[in-house]
């Protein structure tokens, strides 16, 4: 039985992230890095994974709806999975793709034989348990288990893998309810869900460069979490990425990280410093503005997912 009062609520996760930021930021990198990376690698193509994701997600709901649950294994272990009817124009609209985009790679998903699609009726054919996928899990379940200790009520983070394995369905039904706002918003701000990886691990080596620092500028460094995106773009001596480095981490071929790179540059994303690449330290801009209010955005809406998924865990 849900008791109102024993709820977790956003002020609390507030306070938590505020004192663990540093150890709570790189492990949300790590999660979309990893996320990243695993969308990338499975289709060569983020957008026709994250249309996959849209469909899996819009099941998920009518699941909740129902409220029927189906574990981890049961879900990909299934020969095929009927989802409801679904139009190019809901594609077009929640993704933010044209129409032919959405018929091209529906039907490329189609060819490759993940799904089987005649006119608006869609079965996701094969979408089977892999590593990649209990990697994501085990990040989530990392992060909520930064949060679940500095509560009253403290979970490992085996078991809190293990909760949301068992109710995977209704668990990551939270999840994608922040995962795909979060890369469509991210989209809108760097153009393409390419762009936006490309730019995010010259980011991320920007970020790591921060254990380098001495413990009390470390500590002045994650002091202020509305001003962490203008510190990481401020830190000194830091070196950057070069194209070989950023193709070898994402998976993207380096003549397409090349053509991304060109467009980050001439869009004030990413700067060359010694033939490396680096995050824009421009803070005035208007570059940076839309970047840090995208950041600030995403880590609000990080915290909800947060909150939703411990009161989840705690009233199981």
């Amino acid at each position: 039985m849900i008791k109102i009062s024993e709820q977790i609520t956003i002020n609390e996760i507030e306070t938590i992230y505020e004192k663990n930021f540093e150890n709570i930021i790189y492990e949300f990198f790590n999660l979309q890095s990893e996320w990243m990376f695993n969308a990338y690698n499975e289709y060569q193509d983020i957008e026709k994974y994250l249309i996959l994701t849209h469909l899996i997600h819009k099941t998920f709901e009518t699941y909740n709806k129902h409220f029927y649950k189906v574990s981890f294994e049961k879900f990909y272990n299934n020969p095929h999975i009927e989802i409801e009817k679904i139009s190019i124009i809901d594609l077009v609209k929640t993704l933010s793709i044209t129409k032919e985009t959405a018929r091209r790679k529906l039907n490329e998903l189609n060819k490759d034989g993940v799904l089987i699609r005649k006119l608006k009726n869609i079965r996701i054919k094969s979408v089977k348990l892999n590593p990649k996928l209990e990697r994501n899990v085990f990040n989530v379940s990392k992060i909520v288990y930064l949060f679940s200790k500095n509560l009253k009520k403290e979970y490992l983070r085996e078991e809190i893998e293990k909760k949301i394995r068992q109710n995977y369905t209704q668990y990551w039904n939270l999840f994608f309810n922040f995962q795909i706002p979060y890369i469509l918003r991210c989209k809108q701000v760097y153009k393409s869900i390419e762009n936006f990886y490309v730019w995010g691990l010259c980011a991320l080596n920007e970020a790591l460069n921060s254990k380098k620092l001495s413990l009390s500028d470390r500590t002045d460094f994650f002091s202020n979490t509305r001003k962490f995106h203008q510190n990481v773009t401020k830190l000194e001596n830091s070196k950057g990425l070069n194209p070989t480095t950023i193709a070898e981490l994402s998976g993207i071929p380096r003549a397409t990280v090349i053509r991304k790179i060109n467009f980050l540059v001439k869009k004030n994303f990413v700067y060359k410093e010694n033939k490396l690449y680096k995050i824009n330290n421009r803070l005035n801009t208007k570059t940076f503005k839309v970047q840090n209010a995208n950041f600030q955005r995403n880590q609000k809406e990080f915290k909800v997912f947060l909150k939703d998924i411990l009161n989840l865990i705690h009233n199981k």
